[in-house]
């Protein structure tokens, strides 16, 4: 008994090894005082734990070989080990870290008693293949593990270890965190899950001795998902020694995949013969010694809050130069070769909008707060929240379309619709001839603006198609009796960007709302991404973009005015109240 609770003590703490053993010295126990430092050296260290309980396709857990370079991964080690609350990893694709997940998730639960876990992923199918294919195994490959594993719970969702719990979860939808309790939040491939899933479970991880967080995920683009939170971090990164000139060094694809052979790269026929490339060292270009054990250090040692951690497939013996640099022809996109294969986050700087950008849009003389006859339709978007937001752009009968002014109104607690009615009193003076709103929030709102402008005003329902045939995708879908619109988000974030990077659009001149506008476009970015083998693109956001929502609104009510060949000249039909 003297020993279980002297273990359980050992997995709550952050005692040295020199406490452990003088608290052992100190117990009067007729065991092998031995044997109780191995039990408390394994119980803590989750690698040591895996060594003696784990197997993988039958064969014991390795982090170290001299042999084997599909074995020798010791960089798993710290990661693994390293019992920080908040934890994060952004890695590239077959290194094995969904082991290490498996690893310390089982851990966990096997020797911190009455705990619970939550495990989340971007789909319901992936937690169903992850649930079979990854958990399961880790218990039928050990009768110790098999005898904590429960009979009455134990589904594809959920499973008892011991007094211990785990649930299995989608973050497709934000209730996944609603009413459980955990102690340890897991979340695989955190780019690919939707926005703000973390605080689902922050409340519920206040209430834990523990509160662990654990984020990893393959990067996107730089300041977004994983990438943002590793910004935040110490930033660990894996450091190699050369053993040539000794200078040590993290691995990046600029600096250390050197081609020594020139002629051996052949860009028709995209061949790449063998010993064309190396992972050589930045200083003396000379190949390293990536069977060398190296060490992690971080990079920004002050922040303490959230220790980070950047693994590429650089840093994987079994992997040549030869064989990342062959992928990179087989990848069609540039964006996801940066990012599966190197671990880096990769943006299209072509869609990028700078602050320059936007002053090229300057064109008009001054805001516009009002209809004018220069002006032969007017179109609003509006994009609501907290605060809501509405952007106002005018058509020239020569086509042109300016931006004639932004606003934005904070909701009242006190007084229901306050940011609608403001937005409604501004509008009366613009007359304009076509409203699109956002549809996915603020239902009350978007009822209310209709019954004040019946003629004009339209809902916004968008989404992401991955299907490059979809109809959706290319054609605008108008529907005049429920007075809704659905479109392909990406499509038309994407050409608000290239509006913006083409000076199509006309702007008043610089102000608090235009510098507003130029970062919410700069927190704008379109991302490739994959699905099933299929590559399609999404637009994503690294920060409030709240004015380029109400701008894409706006242009969508103008699509819908210039492509349908309404006489501009003639004026529009519409009700004010």
């Amino acid at each position: 008994m003297m020993s279980e609770d002297l273990l359980k003590k050992d997995s709550q703490s952050s005692r040295t090894v020199e406490d452990i053993v003088n608290e052992i010295k100190e117990l009067d126990v007729n065991c092998d005082p031995r044997h109780l430092v191995e039990d408390a050296f394994i119980r803590r260290y989750a690698s040591l734990w895996s060594l003696k309980y784990r197997t993988l396709k039958g064969k014991p857990i390795t982090y170290k070989s001299t042999t084997n370079p599909f074995a020798n991964r010791p960089w798993q080690r710290q990661i693994l080990d390293d019992n920080h609350p908040n934890k994060v990893v952004e890695k590239s694709r077959q290194l094995g870290l969904s082991e290490v997940s498996v690893t310390e998730l089982i851990h966990f639960l096997a020797v911190h008693s009455n705990t619970k876990a939550m495990y989340t992923f971007p789909t319901y199918t992936q937690m169903q293949d992850f649930s079979v294919s990854r958990i399961a195994p880790v218990f039928k490959g050990n009768p110790v593990l098999q005898s904590l594993l429960s009979k009455e719970v134990n589904n594809v969702g959920m499973k008892k270890v011991g007094d211990s719990y785990l649930f299995m979860r989608s973050s497709s939808s934000g209730s996944i965190g609603e009413g459980v309790d955990t102690d340890c939040a897991y979340f695989d491939e955190l780019d690919r899950m939707p926005n703000n899933v973390f605080e689902a479970f922050a409340e519920g991880l206040k209430s834990s001795a523990y509160g662990y967080v654990r984020r990893w995920s393959t990067p996107t683009t730089p300041g977004f998902g994983i990438n943002a939170l590793y910004q935040k971090s110490n930033q660990m990164r894996y450091i190699h020694t050369c053993p040539h000139c000794g200078h040590k060094q993290f691995l990046t694809p600029e600096d250390n995949i050197i081609q020594i052979n020139p002629r051996g790269v052949n860009n028709i026929t995209q061949e790449i013969e063998d010993g064309t490339f190396i992972i050589g060292c930045k200083k003396c270009k000379k190949e390293l010694d990536r069977w060398q054990e190296g060490e992690w250090v971080a990079t920004e040692p002050s922040i303490k809050e959230m220790r980070g951690y950047h693994i590429s497939q650089l840093d994987a013996t079994w992997i040549k130069a030869d064989d990342i640099m062959r992928r990179k022809f087989n990848y069609s996109s540039k964006q996801l070769f940066y990012n599966y294969v190197l671990g880096e986050p990769y943006a299209n700087e072509g869609l990028i909008i700078y602050e320059q950008d936007v002053k090229n849009c300057i064109r008009i003389p001054k805001e516009v707060t009002s209809r004018t006859s220069e002006y032969v339709g007017i179109a609003a978007g509006i994009d609501w929240g907290e605060p809501s937001w509405m952007v106002l752009l005018g058509l020239k009968p020569n086509g042109q379309i300016d931006i004639l002014s932004i606003y934005w109104a904070e909701s009242n607690p006190t007084q229901p619709l306050a940011d609608a009615s403001m937005m409604a009193a501004i509008l009366r003076a613009y007359q304009p001839n076509i409203i699109v709103a956002d549809a996915g929030y603020g239902a009350d709102k978007n009822s209310y603006m209709y019954t004040q402008f019946p003629n004009a005003f339209y809902a916004c329902q968008w989404t992401t198609s991955k299907d490059s045939r979809a109809r959706i995708k290319f054609i605008d879908q108008w529907n005049e009796r429920a007075r809704e619109v659905n479109v392909d988000k990406t499509v038309k974030i994407q050409r608000t960007l290239h509006s913006i990077k083409n000076a199509t659009l006309g702007l008043f001149p610089w102000n608090e709302k235009t510098q507003i506008l130029a970062k919410h476009l700069n927190n704008t970015r379109i991302l490739d991404d994959e699905d099933d083998g299929i590559i399609f693109q999404r637009a994503v956001r690294v920060g409030a973009d709240h004015t380029v929502c109400s701008l894409t609104y706006a242009m969508i009510g103008m699509d819908k005015l210039t492509n349908y060949s309404i006489a501009l000249n003639s004026g529009f039909r519409a009700e004010f109240i």
